[in-house]
C-alpha cells in the first residue's frame, strides 16, 4: 500500500504545523454536494446486489472493504502526483490482489517508477515494495456491517538517499470497518493501524531516523451517477513514538464504475498541515479477472 501521506526526505518539512482553512471549506462543500445529489438521484438500492456491486473496489488512501472471491484477481494501476513547496513528485504504482478463498486474500504493491523534481534537478528510480494479506467478515450482525483485519510487510527496494523510498523495513497491521446506510446508498468506512519500523537502510545526512506511526484513513461514500462520490480524511502521526510529524489531508474523489468489475478513480489530496504535501492528484484504473462474475 502506498504510504498514506508521502514523507519527503529532502529537508523541506520543518515548519510549524498549521491548518489550511480554505481547503477545509472546499471539502465540506464537496461533501454536501455529494450527499444532496445522491438523495435526489437515487431511490432504494436493490437488496439482491452483492457487496462488490454496492461499493467501490478501490479508494484513494483507505482500503476498500470489498474482498476478492476465490481465485479472483484484482489489478489496480495508479498514477500519483504531489507538490510541496519546491518539490514535485510522481509515481506509477501497480497493485495485485488474489483471493485464496472468499474471505482470505493476498496482495502485492510495487512502485516501478518514482520521480522527484527539486530546484530544477530531476531524479528517477524504483520505489518501495509491499506484500500483505487480509481476512474479511462480510456480514457482522447484518448484511450492511463489514470488518476485516490486514497486515502488510514493507521492503525498501527504493533508494532513500535519492528520495526513491523511505528506507524502512516495516510491518503494518490494520483493521478495516465499513457500514452502509439507507439501503446501501451511503457508506462510512475506516482503515486504522500502525506502521512499525523493524529496521532501516542508510539515509541522507541530516535525515530524521524513521519512527513508528499511527494512521487513520476514514471517509464517507455516496452513490452518484454511474459511481460514487467519496470524501476521505487521512491522518498519520509519529509524535507518540518520538517523532515530530503529524500529517493530515482531505481527499475528494469520484469512482466511476465503467463495467461490472472495472473502475476509474479520480482524486485530489489536499494537505492541511505543513508536513503534508500541499496538493496532489491521483488516478487509478481497477479491473477484476477470474472468480465468479456477478
Amino acid at each position: 500500500m502506498i504510504p498514506a501521506l508521502t514523507r519527503e526526505r529532502l529537508a523541506l518539512c520543518f515548519e510549524e504545523t498549521r491548518p489550511r482553512i480554505p481547503a477545509v471549506k472546499g471539502i465540506l462543500s464537496f461533501s454536501l454536494f455529494v450527499v444532496s445529489a445522491a438523495v435526489q438521484a437515487f431511490g432504494q438500492t436493490d437488496k439482491t446486489e452483492t457487496l462488490e456491486q454496492r461499493q467501490p473496489l478501490e479508494l484513494v488512501f483507505a482500503d476498500s472493504i470489498v474482498p476478492q472471491d476465490y481465485r479472483e484477481m484484482m489489478l489496480t494501476t495508479g498514477a500519483w502526483y504531489s507538490s510541496r513547496r519546491r518539490v514535485r513528485q510522481g509515481w506509477l504504482t501497480q497493485k495485485v490482489e488474489w483471493g485464496i478463498s472468499d474471505r482470505l486474500q493476498i496482495a502485492g504493491f510495487a512502485n516501478p517508477m518514482h520521480l522527484v523534481s527539486s530546484s530544477g534537478n530531476i531524479t528517477t528510480g524504483v520505489g518501495d515494495f509491499d506484500v500483505g494479506a487480509r481476512y474479511t467478515w462480510v456480514n457482522v450482525g447484518s448484511p450492511f456491517t463489514h470488518i476485516a483485519v490486514a497486515t502488510e510487510a514493507g521492503f525498501p527496494t527504493g533508494n532513500p538517499v535519492t528520495g526513491m523510498g523511505e528506507g524502512v523495513y516495516g510491518l503494518s497491521p490494520s483493521i478495516l470497518l465499513s457500514h452502509e446506510f439507507r439501503h446501501s446508498r451511503y457508506q462510512a468506512f475506516s482503515t486504522t493501524g500502525f506502521e512499525f519500523v523493524l529496521a532501516h537502510r542508510y539515509l541522507n545526512p541530516g535525515d530524521n531516523i524513521p519512527h513508528h506511526e499511527f494512521f487513520v484513513n476514514s471517509g464517507f461514500a455516496s452513490r452518484l451517477g454511474k459511481g460514487w462520490g467519496v470524501a476521505e480524511l487521512s491522518v498519520s502521526t509519529n509524535a507518540w513514538s518520538g517523532g515530530h510529524e503529524t500529517q493530515v489531508a482531505v481527499t475528494p474523489s469520484y469512482v466511476w464504475r465503467l463495467a461490472s468489475r472495472t473502475e476509474l478513480l479520480f482524486g485530489v489530496p489536499v494537505g492541511l498541515t505543513s508536513s503534508t504535501d500541499q496538493i496532489g492528484a491521483v488516478v487509478k484504473f481497477t479491473f477484476e479477472l477470474g472468480g465468479e462474475e456477478k
